[in-house]
């Protein structure tokens, strides 16, 4: 009897376990700084569980403070901070992910994603996951350069008049200076012929005179 009793416990407790949802967080998420980020929560809604009550809260100082809540009445944000630039996904069923937007510095911290149902026989189960949110401050900078780009890149474009010039100046120099060279080369060759032929001529003048 004690055996049969058992069993039963044990499966009744397995199908508890695997027929709750559960909720599917990532450890650690990472938005660009004044940008947005998207922090996700999910689970597979279950047959007989009624979600009742959404919480994301973030961790400050040492308590976690809510700065979301789903329940009958509505969506209601806590804090003043997150008014206008925080958006809880309802949409899709099991889908309840955090969009923030125009991160902060101060928004790095710890978040935690937290559902209520109300099971099959009455009763409420709580489940929560916690996420660090990261915020990275150069991805503004980096993305800032990336759009200024084509704007950049239109300069060196300009600036190829400049080599060009230079290499037609240099072919210039070179052309005079193989010119001259030749031009004094060619003079000093004449100059040579005429005093060699100059130097033939004086013997020849003298000797109907001897």
């Amino acid at each position: 009897m004690g055996i049969l009793l058992g069993l039963l416990l044990l499966g009744h407790l397995t199908v508890d376990t695997y027929g709750r949802p559960i909720l599917e967080v990532p450890e650690s998420v990472t938005g660009p700084w004044k940008g947005d980020v998207n922090i996700p929560c999910t689970y597979d809604p279950q047959q007989g569980y009624t979600q009742v009550l959404v919480k994301w809260l973030v961790q400050r100082g040492s308590d976690p403070v809510t700065i979301f809540l789903r329940d009958s009445s509505g969506d209601h944000i806590q804090q003043a901070k997150y008014q206008g630039r925080l958006h809880v996904s309802h949409k899709v069923p099991g889908d309840v992910s955090l969009q923030l937007s125009t991160l902060e510095m101060d928004d790095r911290s710890h978040y935690t994603c937290e559902v209520t149902w109300q099971t099959p026989d009455g009763n409420q189960v709580v489940r929560d996951k916690i996420t660090e949110l990261r915020v990275q401050k150069h991805s503004s900078k980096l993305l800032k350069t990336k759009t200024e780009a084509p704007t950049t890149m239109t300069y060196p474009l300009k600036g190829k008049s400049l080599p060009v010039f230079a290499i037609i100046l240099i072919i210039s120099l070179c052309c005079m200076v193989v010119f001259t060279m030749a031009y004094i080369v060619l003079c000093r060759k004449m100059s040579q012929q005429e005093h060699v032929y100059e130097a033939a001529r004086i013997p020849g003048w003298q000797d109907p005179e001897n």
